[in-house]
């Protein structure tokens, strides 16, 4: 279970939240909708560790934690997936999803093991990528394509944040 007991978060003397609270259960679906600059942005950067709450309380299995980091928030099990493809548009698709948790075997990059999930990945998503290994940048956003997809670009809003 995922908790947020009156988390604040403010940009200078922009208060983008205030005092929100949230329950999510395991393998429960919750929207996250409101007008543009509501903090719906704010709140998934906070709970995958984009940025800090400045007050409130994060709880995760009824314990309270700090989520300082991306990395700290994958080790409780979050992670956000971004309408964009491509967190770094200069490395493949492939290179993109497994950034910074690359599959390694006796010491080597296991490049095949990451290609072969990564199409596999992009097929049960239903998109249309024809080579996972080169570069991820696209004449398109993807999710214009109407499929969630993979990891986040320069100015993106989270789609989905999974547990």
């Amino acid at each position: 279970m995922l908790s947020l007991i009156d988390v604040s978060k403010s940009y200078g003397p922009v208060q983008a939240l205030s005092n929100v609270s949230l329950h999510v259960a395991p393998g429960e679906v919750l929207a996250l909708v409101g007008d543009n600059g509501a903090g719906k942005s704010t709140l998934i950067k906070v709970i995958s560790g984009v940025h800090a709450c400045d007050s409130g309380t994060i709880r995760v299995d009824d314990h309270d934690v700090t989520i300082r980091s991306p990395k700290d928030a994958q080790g409780l099990g979050i992670a956000t997936v971004f309408q964009d493809l491509a967190l770094c548009d200069n490395l493949s698709v492939m290179s993109n999803v497994y950034l910074g948790n690359e599959l390694v075997n006796n010491g080597l990059l296991d490049e095949l093991e990451m290609e072969q999930q990564t199409v596999a990945l992009v097929r049960s998503l239903g998109m249309k990528v024809p080579d996972v290994r080169k570069l991820a940048c696209c004449p398109f956003p993807l999710h214009a394509l109407g499929h969630p997809t993979l990891r986040p670009g320069r100015a993106c809003q989270p789609v989905s944040l999974c547990l």
